[in-house]
């Protein structure tokens, strides 16, 4: 039986299209970036602002985007046991974000919280979801959401 070259076409650009579409679904979901936060230090700024200097570091073997870090305070009434701190100038610092390489490091300063007795930390996003058949699978399902990656708390001035 013959059959017409259209129809063998049409056949094998369906299965191209099936068989990329099932490559890209069965694609593992990204896994979840290792990223350590730590305060390196304080310095007092020209101005005598004092200043955190925070350091994060991407330990997973995958690239991993961190961005939008938040200064979380210990308040045990709270129901998560911590509330966000925004005072300051935070359009500066919370334009943070990095694209880290496996290994790859980078550091920014903040302004630590202003006269608080309470531990602080710092909490961040990161995705991890680079790479062509990734970048693919997000037209088929979407962006995954961001994991979140935090420091561990910080002693308040006491």
């Amino acid at each position: 039986m013959h059959i017409p070259r259209k129809t063998k076409l049409l056949l094998l650009l369906g299965l191209i299209v099936v068989g990329s579409y099932l490559w890209i679904a069965l694609q593992p979901r990204p896994t979840r970036p290792d990223v350590s936060v730590s305060l390196l230090g304080y310095k007092n700024e020209n101005s005598g602002l004092r200043l955190a200097i925070i350091g994060v570091t991407n330990l997973s073997s995958f690239p991993a985007l961190v961005y939008l870090p938040t200064v979380q305070i210990k308040a045990p009434d709270a129901p998560q046991g911590f509330t966000n701190s925004f005072e300051g100038n935070t359009n500066q610092w919370r334009r943070f974000h990095s694209m880290l390489a496996a290994g790859e490091g980078g550091s920014f300063t903040i302004p630590p919280p202003a006269k608080t007795l309470s531990s602080w930390r710092l909490s961040f996003y990161a995705y991890s979801d680079f790479g062509v058949a990734q970048v693919l699978r997000r037209f088929v399902h979407g962006r995954q959401t961001p994991f979140q990656a935090t420091s561990d708390w910080f002693e308040g001035d006491k």
